[in-house]
C-alpha cells in the first residue's frame, strides 16, 4: 500500500481533525490528550513548544509535539507522539518517528532528541529502543519517566 505521509504544523484549519485522533483506552494514562499538549503550546511560552499534525495522504492520523530546545546543550524534548488507536499496528508509527527525526534534524540545530516514558509502558520503551533511541538510566524526577535519547549526530 502506497503511503503519502507528511507532517505538518498543527493550525486553524487542522486542529479539529488532531483533536479527534485518541490512543486505545490502555494507553491512555501514558500521554496527554492531543488538545492538552495543543494549549500548552499556547500558553506555556517557556518550553516553546511546536505541534505537527501527522498526515496520511491528507488525512490526520497522529501527532507529535516537540519543543524545549536547549541551544547550549544542543538537544529538544521529543514530548508527545501518537498515532490514533485505530491506524496503530500498521508501520506508520515507526515511519512518521523517521520523518520527525527527519523534521528536527532540519530545523533545530541539535545533537539529540530527548523523550521519557513511564516505567510501566514496556510497549513504548521497545518501540523507541528499535528505532535507535537509547535508554539512559536517568529519570525525570518531575514525572518519575525514564528518559531516552536519539543521538542525531
Amino acid at each position: 500500500m502506497q503511503h503519502s505521509l507528511t507532517i505538518h504544523p498543527v493550525d486553524s484549519s487542522n486542529w479539529r481533525d488532531i483533536i479527534a485522533l485518541k490512543v486505545a483506552d490502555s494507553q491512555q494514562k501514558f500521554i496527554e490528550k492531543n488538545e492538552i499538549s495543543i494549549l500548552e503550546s499556547v500558553y506555556d511560552r517557556k518550553h516553546d513548544w511546536k505541534c505537527y499534525g501527522l498526515f496520511d495522504g491528507g488525512i490526520a492520523v497522529g501527532f507529535v509535539m516537540i519543543g524545549a530546545e536547549n541551544k547550549v546543550e544542543r538537544y529538544i524534548w521529543l514530548d508527545r507522539f501518537m498515532i490514533d488507536a485505530n491506524l496503530q499496528g500498521r508501520g506508520l508509527g515507526a515511519a512518521f518517528l523517521q520523518l520527525t527525526i527527519e523534521l528536527i534534524s532540519e530545523h533545530f540545530e541539535v545533537g539529540e532528541i530527548v523523550l521519557s516514558v513511564t516505567k510501566d509502558n514496556p510497549g513504548a520503551k521497545a518501540f523507541y529502543e528499535r528505532h535507535g533511541f537509547e535508554n539512559t538510566g536517568l529519570v525525570d524526577e518531575e514525572f518519575d519517566e525514564e528518559i531516552f535519547i536519539y543521538k542525531l549526530s
